[in-house]
């Protein structure tokens, strides 16, 4: 008897529920883009030196100059901070060094333009990206980092000489 009620009952379940269905698919894809990033567009190149040559120095606008582009959304507050070692350290012998003095200079109007960049004190600070009410289609604008100083070389046996320079980025 069970088993019959059991029957009876899918068997009602599979009229009732025998209704035509519709549905709609929607295929939905979105692209988020970081907010930020970095780029290393020329490499900051003291050369080879010799031992005893002295004080080499990279000027703002030299071909040597280290060049960084940073994209971000328009009006982004950035900090940005250049960190470097006091010294060059030879790679099998660290407590032969070379005096390291570096520099960091920005350009916020959106082109790699030197002569229109300005000076970042203390190689930190805090800059907005850049904006125009005429480009405001635009959310996107690139703000450039020119890396430049000297090295005093000293008499110092040949060598590898090495320091990490770390360009730190944050943004609000």
């Amino acid at each position: 008897m069970i088993n019959n009620l059991a029957k009876i009952l899918f068997f009602l379940f599979v009229v009732v529920s025998h209704k035509p269905l519709s549905a709609q698919f929607i295929n939905l894809q979105i692209t988020i883009e970081p907010e930020l990033s970095a780029q290393v567009e020329q490499v900051l190149d003291f050369g080879q030196v010799v031992s005893n040559s002295g004080v080499m120095q990279i000027e703002l606008g030299d071909l040597n100059t280290g060049i960084f582009s940073i994209r971000a959304i328009r009006s982004q507050s950035l900090y940005i901070e250049l960190n470097h070692p006091d010294f060059l350290s030879r790679e099998n012998n660290p407590t032969d060094q070379i005096p390291l003095e570096l520099n960091v200079s920005y350009n916020n109007s959106g082109t790699d333009n030197i002569s229109k960049s300005q000076i970042l004190s203390d190689r930190s600070g805090t800059i907005t990206i850049g904006g125009s009410e005429n480009n405001s289609g635009n959310f996107w604008r690139k703000l450039y980092l020119y890396v430049y100083g000297s090295i005093d070389v000293g008499n110092i046996p040949n060598g590898l000489y090495k320091g990490d320079v770390t360009l730190f980025v944050s943004y609000d």
